[in-house]
């Protein structure tokens, strides 16, 4: 096998299955960081007061971008059980966020849409990120972004639950 470089040591060597596998350590503990700092940043939306949390911002995000749904299907979007969702919509109701109402076409189904205010709350929230996001990945050029997003998405469908597993 041919030596290449390692990119921890400069002057060390190291083959290129190994290399391979130091690379793919080091993508598995930067991911684990980002998961733990999602974690800690949804863990920090308890003592949001008034502001809306994480969670609850995808919920929006959700309707923003699929239009009306079914408490249901907007549970099963976000990954989340009914009852959480139903707990946290009372709180966008209340903020008057969202709008629930009873479906036309099945009076048992609750139909939920974002409202006007949810909408520039989204926006807003999107904005704010959006800056986040470019100051971190200032100097990254376009086709490492397009190399760094199809990774991720290999690495998301690691965790995407399989009939055969």
């Amino acid at each position: 096998m041919p030596e290449v470089a390692s990119r921890r040591g400069a002057g060390e060597k190291t083959t290129e299955g190994a290399g391979r596998q130091e690379a793919i350590t080091e993508l598995g503990l930067a991911f684990r960081g980002a998961f733990r700092s999602l974690r800690s940043m949804r863990g920090r939306d308890t003592h949001r007061g008034d502001e809306i949390g994480h969670a609850q911002f995808e919920l929006l995000i959700e309707l923003c971008t699929r239009g009306p749904l079914h408490a249901g299907e907007l549970a099963e979007a976000v990954g989340a059980s009914a009852a959480t969702v139903s707990g946290m919509l009372d709180n966008l109701c209340a903020a008057e966020l969202v709008e629930r109402s009873r479906s036309e076409s099945d009076r048992r189904l609750v139909v939920v849409k974002v409202t006007r205010r949810g909408k520039r709350k989204v926006e807003a929230r999107k904005a704010l990120w959006r800056r986040r996001w470019e100051e971190a990945l200032e100097g990254v050029e376009e086709e490492e972004l397009r190399v760094a997003g199809r990774v991720l998405g290999r690495i998301s469908d690691i965790f995407v639950e399989r009939p055969e597993d």
